[in-house]
């Protein structure tokens, strides 16, 4: 028996979309509001569902007693309720494979537009300042800076080594994941997060939204930072108190910043971050790619079908989950002698 699938208008790649109508029945939500997902959950008796930026929430998991998975196209799961999942007996599944290159070459572009004032540049070539920009406004070299990388999953690992590879890069970094041994294997210092503020000239993020990472770059940090560095976020928005970021720009204590991510998004026309100074902003699209939203399609399909499937789990978020009496999968796997 084919199983259901849950899909949310604009959907997933082609590509991912052929490998699901090869193996599954497909129903297309026309969009991914909570009532619109509850009723179709419900109405194809969706074993999946496959979000985007869409919420998974508590009340889908505990009013749609057919759905035993949910893939997430992409890597961040900060919009899915994975502790109702889990208590719902529902696997969650991810793609960490997939776009952490892309996205630390889009970090990187952002600096390098901020540092090299990239967009400021090009307005004052269109508006007719070429000559009094240019003896004005001097870029930044990025040769034998440090950097400062907070988070050193797969895209700030990614960042550290195209940065020291391609400007040889003093790079820093705080991760309570990973102990000095295993920075130093990889040329990088472990520091305090309060010593690679002080210290970086440049400082990254990349790390997952979470309580502890919600608002961890606030006034006080901001203020540690060295005078006239730089900072970029391709991580989530609300890991950054926007308005002390504003005020850190607009005193010209900080150089300039790059975002990917904002809080909120989209953002409002009349939001003060878009008149803040030596900003570089982009629609939170770091790992989109075309490359990279084929892989993610891809791969979050085949983990999808595979897991219904009954064979191995790729990218398990809440592996707790494996072990609940009311563990979904398994119960329906068991029930089919799988």
């Amino acid at each position: 028996m084919r199983p259901n699938i849950l899909l949310i208008h604009p959907t997933i790649r082609p590509v991912g979309v052929d490998i699901l109508k090869a193996r599954a029945e497909i129903t297309l939500a026309p969009d991914g509001g909570e009532d619109t997902l509850v009723e179709q959950l419900n109405a194809s008796a969706a074993d999946a569902i496959i979000v985007r930026v869409e919420a998974a929430t508590r009340r889908m998991f505990a009013e749609a007693p057919a759905l035993k998975v949910v893939g997430m196209h992409g890597v961040g799961t900060d919009a899915i309720d994975l502790e109702a999942a889990t208590e719902h007996g529902i696997v969650v599944l991810n793609t960490p494979f997939v776009n952490f290159k892309s996205t630390s070459e889009h970090a990187l572009a952002l600096l390098m537009a901020v540092t090299k004032n990239i967009m400021s540049g090009d307005r004052a070539v269109r508006d007719g300042r070429f000559t009094e920009f240019r003896n004005s406004q001097l870029p930044m070299e990025l040769e034998g800076r440090s950097l400062f990388v907070i988070g050193l999953g797969r895209i700030g690992s990614e960042m550290a080594r195209k940065c020291q590879a391609a400007f040889g890069m003093r790079v820093m970094s705080y991760d309570p994941a990973y102990d000095e041994a295993a920075m130093a294997a990889r040329g990088i210092e472990r520091v305090s997060f309060e010593q690679g503020l002080a210290e970086a000239d440049f400082v990254t993020v990349h790390v997952p939204l979470k309580v502890d990472t919600r608002g961890m770059m606030n006034a006080a940090a901001f203020a540690r930072m060295k005078p006239g560095s730089v900072f970029v976020n391709a991580s989530r928005g609300p890991v950054v108190v926007q308005s002390a970021l504003i005020e850190a720009l607009r005193s010209g204590h900080l150089l300039g910043a790059g975002l990917d991510v904002l809080d909120p998004e989209p953002v409002p026309a009349d939001d003060p971050i878009n008149a803040a100074p030596n900003l570089v902003l982009s629609p939170h699209y770091a790992g989109d790619t075309v490359a990279a939203r084929a892989r993610c399609s891809e791969t979050i399909a085949g983990s999808v079908l595979e897991a219904l499937a009954g064979g191995e789990l790729a990218g398990v978020v809440n592996p707790d989950v494996l072990t609940r009496p009311n563990y979904r999968l398994g119960k329906a796997l068991s029930q089919a002698g799988k």
